[in-house]
Order: structure tokens, then sequence, then C-alpha cells
């Protein structure tokens, strides 16, 4: 049995976050790259005066949607995780791992407590680097677990499970 404890801060919804953002990064650099190529056009070849402003405005917008994406996107999840009464250093979360299932407990003092209990076949697919095990229950919904939650078993021994129970839908990458 591997079991991890931690609290659920919002530190799991970052994480998600940056490995999303890092997936969709060549989206947004071509994206950029397109903007910015558009801008130089308009520079090199103006048809008009108001045409080098506007190129101008155009490579300024193309430079900073990048960053620009990445920092909405955060902000968005922090307003969103401040929303959440769940999402709080007072709720701990247990997930428990054994040979044939996955137990998920979460509670939040006298307030809250949720025990889900599954099947590996529930998980999507499984992700795992250096610091977080990424569980997809969809393409667009995931349980983040962080490695140094681990309070029983091996880390080995989560991927083992991971590997035995999910075959090809689980990757794991520790860059």
């Amino acid at each position: 049995m591997v079991e991890f404890r931690s609290k659920f801060d919002g530190r799991q919804n970052t994480a998600l976050i940056n490995r999303t953002f890092k997936k969709l990064l060549w989206l947004f650099v071509v994206l950029s790259t397109v903007i910015i190529v558009m801008g130089i056009v308009a520079v090199a070849v103006p048809e008009d005066q108001s045409d080098v402003g506007l190129g101008i405005a155009v490579i300024v917008f193309g430079v900073l949607i990048t960053p620009l994406g990445y920092f909405l996107s955060r902000f968005m999840q922090r307003s969103n995780n401040k929303a959440s009464m769940f999402i709080s250093p007072d709720t701990e979360e247990i997930y428990t791992f054994d040979e044939e299932y996955i137990t998920i407990t979460q509670k939040k003092g006298d307030e809250f407590f949720a025990t889900s209990k599954a099947k590996y076949s529930y998980i999507h697919k499984a992700y795992e680097d250096k610091k977080f095990y990424y569980l997809y229950i969809s393409k667009v919904q995931s349980h983040v677990i962080e490695k140094s939650s681990l309070t029983q078993g091996t880390l080995e021994e989560l991927s083992s499970l991971l590997k035995t129970n999910l075959g090809r839908k689980f990757k794991a990458k520790k860059d």
C-alpha cells in the first residue's frame, strides 16, 4: 500500500496550470510569431504612416501574448481558489493506492468529509514528473499528488502499481 497525505491549499492547481501551460507553450509561440510577423510586415511595407504605429503595436502585443496568457491563467486560478471554500490549508487529502483500488479521502474539519474508492480503470491517464503525479479522470480534470507528501510505501511502488494497472496510459518523465 502507498499513501500520500497533503493539504489541498492550491499548490496542486498551480502545478496543474504550469503543466498545462508547458503543453500549450508551442501554441502560444506560434500565435506570437504570426502576430509579430504581421507587425513586421505592417512596419516594413506601410501603405501610409498609420501602418507603422499599428505595426509596432502589433509587434509589442505579439511579444507580450505568451507571458500575458500565462499570468492571466494564474490570476484566474487564484481567483477560483479564493472563491472555493474547499481549497484551503485546512483541507487534508489522503490518497491510498493498493493492488486494486485508489482511495481518495478529503476532509476539512467538521465541515466536509468525502471518500471515493475507484478501480484503476477510473483513471483516464496518469503522468509522473519530478515533483508530482497527475491522475487525469478526464481530459481536463486531474488529481495532483505532490511526491513529497508520501507517508507510506515508496514512489517506486506507486509507479509500479500505475504501470501495472494503467499500462500505456501511464507516462513517467523525471526531468
